[in-house]
């Protein structure tokens, strides 16, 4: 009998379990398994969280970790998703003097760069602090929100210019991280650079609604396209001008005056030049070009300087789009895939890269291919404007058009690359965890569930309520659908359920839950202490607040290259209130969470303004 075997084979069967529930149920089977699942903190669930998501670090709340992990796992399976804005609170504190004078009219909408973070400030999962930041036109954006035994939240609007235009948008925003030298304990330090030029370091208190520069980065008031900073205890900071140069600063100099330790610009008699940038890792960066032969190229950084390393080139037959157009070699985005150091290699040798056809493709600069796999909806192919790894074996895509949010699951291509197998082919030997946990045999393919593949792209074509930040002056586009792209995707933490997706004009947040775990009375205290989703699914109507209020999401399963004749099945969400037993078994036959609409037969659609 399974009760009746030694602990430490007990211990290796559970790892294999598929979900935190598993785990918990087969605790529940005797009083010996209860203590062999319980024993030493919880020593099971650790070995559980590290086997089935090792890329993803978590505070050593094992329990609630393997919980809250499978969780969004799940719903992102079911293609769970709860859509809301994020609107600044009326009553937000200036921070500032917020008496600047517009010296333009601007046609268009503010882009907003975001950065978030969430760290763990207490003695279980509940207790969090989570950091969002985003430029709004000219205006800096800040809302710190603390979960669990000592819930609180803070708004903050920052700006102390005399003068606006929409040169003085914000286009890079960087919250230092606890662990950066420079950060203040009780406050938030921030690096943001305008299109102007500006690009300074400030720290803000929010119980006293003061600031205070800290540093200015030198860019001789080159006008700035993006900024990006690195991961690491000494991050750097790059500049990337308008002009195709790219600065590069240290962070943790104590200096008030920062200058570039090193520049890289466009050679003369190259005819391409730096059109995007991103940092793989601390120590490596990838710049896009639009040339054939060096599309991307990747440059290692040491303190002192930054030399080439590899360039990555493509065949012009590789770019054709699904309209049969050939589309240029224009690198819109780029995000590393942080499982490398778990499976032998180098940070940033393995990244996904967004392309002008609209593919993202993997590279894996072990490999001598210039990639190793495609990711195509064969659907859109709108530019690429956004990457983001979101969990351990899936990403997200946000669209240069039409408002789309795109779901890639890394397990699901047949037939093609497995950025696993890397890991597997270089162990010849058992290996064990950090944590001593069991070994595994190397030949050994670690459990991954294949649910049945249902390629996903979701429409956030909802508008932003009318703000006083920047408005429209084409103020009628306010009641047509949001149609324009997704700029920015930021999400707190590896383990958070909740991305940022950065629109114009505004923020609009997705939560991966799934409905089921929300409204089971079992387990509905877990879920809105642990994730602190603060949802309102009793009153959705539209006098609701929208910042608490739920909108219904639409979208469309993307059919595969093999069955392009098929016709796309577009899928609209329902309200929570509105939910039947009806719901609830189609979800059960089906595996979509159950606000989806139940689809009837096959059929053409099209978008209807």
């Amino acid at each position: 009998m399974l009760s009746e075997l030694p602990s430490e084979i007990i211990y290796h069967i559970a790892i294999f379990l598929p979900t935190a529930s598993a785990l918990a149920s087969l605790a529940q089977t005797c009083r010996r398994l209860y203590r062999i699942i319980t024993a030493e903190d919880a020593r099971i669930f650790r070995a559980f969280v590290q086997s089935r998501f090792p890329s993803i670090e978590t505070p050593p709340f094992w329990k609630d970790a393997a919980q809250a992990l499978t969780s969004r796992s799940r719903a992102l399976d079911r293609h769970a998703i709860i859509g809301r804005f994020v609107i600044p609170a009326p009553d937000a504190k200036k921070v500032g003097s917020h008496r600047a004078i517009r010296g333009d009219n601007p046609t268009l909408g503010y882009r907003p760069a975001i950065d978030s973070y969430e760290v763990w400030t207490g003695g279980s999962w509940a207790d969090r602090k989570e950091v969002l930041a985003w430029g709004a036109a000219d205006q800096l954006a800040l809302r710190i929100r603390k979960s669990g035994h000592h819930p609180d939240e803070q708004w903050l609007m920052f700006n102390d210019l005399e003068h606006i235009s929409s040169y003085d948008d914000i286009c890079g925003v960087h919250l230092l991280r606890p662990e950066h030298p420079s950060k203040d304990v009780e406050k938030e330090n921030i690096i943001f650079g305008r299109l102007c030029g500006d690009l300074v370091h400030i720290s803000i208190s929010p119980d006293e609604g003061t600031h205070e520069y800290k540093q200015t980065f030198v860019t001789n008031r080159t006008e700035l396209d993006r900024t990006d900073m690195s991961d690491g205890p000494d991050p750097i900071l790059a500049a990337h001008f308008y002009n195709g140069s790219i600065a590069f600063f240290h962070t943790t100099t104590g200096e008030s005056k920062v200058e570039p330790f090193a520049v890289l610009k466009t050679v003369p008699e190259e005819l391409a030049r730096h059109k995007f940038s991103k940092f793989l890792s601390p120590g490596r960066i990838a710049a896009g070009t639009g040339d054939l032969s060096n599309s991307v190229t990747v440059y290692n950084i040491t303190p002192q300087e930054v030399t080439r390393y590899r360039e990555i080139g493509v065949d012009i037959e590789d770019l054709y789009g699904i309209d049969g157009v050939t589309r240029r070699a224009h690198v819109s985005s780029v995000a590393p895939l942080h499982t490398t150091v778990q499976m032998g290699g180098s940070p940033g040798d393995l990244f996904l890269a967004g392309w002008g056809d609209g593919v993202v493709r993997l590279h894996d600069l072990r490999s001598d291919k210039p990639y190793e796999n495609t990711f195509r909806d064969t659907i859109d192919n709108s530019p690429v404007y956004g990457i983001l790894p979101f969990g351990h074996d899936r990403f997200l895509v946000g669209a240069g058009a039409d408002a789309i949010v795109k779901i890639f699951d890394l397990r699901m291509p047949k037939n093609t690359y497995n950025y696993l197998d890397a890991r597997l082919s270089s162990i010849d030997r058992p290996a064990t965890t950090a944590e001593g946990g069991p070994q595994t045999n190397g030949t050994l393919r670690p459990f991954i569930p294949n649910p049945p593949r249902k390629d996903f792209s979701i429409f956030i074509s909802h508008r932003p309520p009318t703000n006083s930040i920047r408005p429209l002056a084409r103020s009628s586009n306010r009641n047509r659908p949001y149609r324009g792209p997704i700029y920015t995707l930021s999400s707190p933490c590896p383990s958070s359920p909740t991305v940022y997706a950065g629109i114009v004009d505004g923020v609009f947040r997705l939560d991966f839950a799934s409905t089921d775990d929300l409204t089971d009375p079992r387990r509905r205290d877990w879920y809105e202490t642990n994730l602190a989703l603060g949802l309102n699914m009793r009153d959705e109507s539209e006098s609701t607040p929208v910042t608490k209020r739920t909108l219904p999401l639409s979208g469309y399963e993307r059919p595969s290259p093999e069955e392009m004749h098929r016709s796309a099945k577009l899928r609209v969400q329902k309200p929570f209130s509105l939910l039947t037993e009806e719901d609830v078994r189609n979800e059960e036959e089906t595996g979509w969470d159950r606000r989806w609409l139940r689809l009837e037969e096959d059929g053409a659609w099209r978008r209807r303004e």
